[in-house]
């Protein structure tokens, strides 16, 4: 019971997300467009698995072989934008070649195509701590932002560090065969990521506002 409700609320602010960074779109800074560009492919993406699970009683686990390397390469241009920083390009390019490396080996040698590849979601997600930690720093460094409440960077870059961290806890239990996680870790999580969802849509309306009162 609580895995479905769990399941209906991610799926329900993932399309509310997806919803609302379409009618902003056009209306927002480049950084905060990627932001919602990644809304609406993970909410494409979740449509296609549904599909396949549902309409052709196919395992989704492969399509996440393919998901997680384009997702964290949106991902890098969301982080680049904001960190602004010409030599940072280089290092997020090299991380992107890195994490579709060790996708191609682990889906090889580890997690075969039908297998859930956790192990590139745990290496993603400690990637995205880690650029998370980064921002902040350049947001302290920063003179341009006022108040960080009002700020969608702000916003966005706390739901990532919160929602990655757990993330890396979650699939690293799974991943150890001696450890037998409880189910309400994945429900958890399965919240955690709807929450992250509706933050961004939040970051993306702040900047939305931010940009209406700067042409008015």
């Amino acid at each position: 019971m609580l895995s479905d409700i769990a399941f209906l609320f991610y799926f329900f602010s993932l399309f509310i997300s997806f919803i609302g960074s379409c009618i902003m779109f056009s209306k927002i800074e480049i950084a905060f467009k990627w932001i919602g560009i990644l809304l609406i492919v993970t909410f494409l993406n979740e449509l296609n698995t549904r599909f396949l699970v549902k309409s052709l009683s196919i395992q989704s686990n492969g399509v996440y072989h393919f998901f997680v390397p384009i997702e964290f390469s949106i991902y890098t241009i969301i982080f680049a934008t904001f960190i602004n920083l010409k030599r940072w390009n280089k290092i997020l390019i090299l991380l992107v070649f890195l994490l579709v490396i060790i996708e191609i080996l682990n889906t090889l040698f580890l997690q075969p195509i039908y297998v859930t590849n956790t192990n590139t979601m745990i290496i993603e997600s400690v990637f995205l701590v880690l650029l998370s930690l980064i921002l902040y720093i350049r947001i302290k460094e920063s003179t341009y932002y006022k108040n960080l409440l009002l700020e969608g960077v702000f916003w966005f870059n706390s739901s990532i560090l919160f929602y990655y961290a757990f993330n890396i806890l979650v699939w690293g239990f799974h991943n150890w065969d001696f450890i037998n996680p409880p189910l309400i870790m994945y429900d958890i999580n399965a919240f955690l990521c709807g929450l992250m969802y509706l933050t961004f849509l939040f970051s993306i309306y702040l900047n939305f506002i931010q940009v209406r009162k700067l042409k008015n």
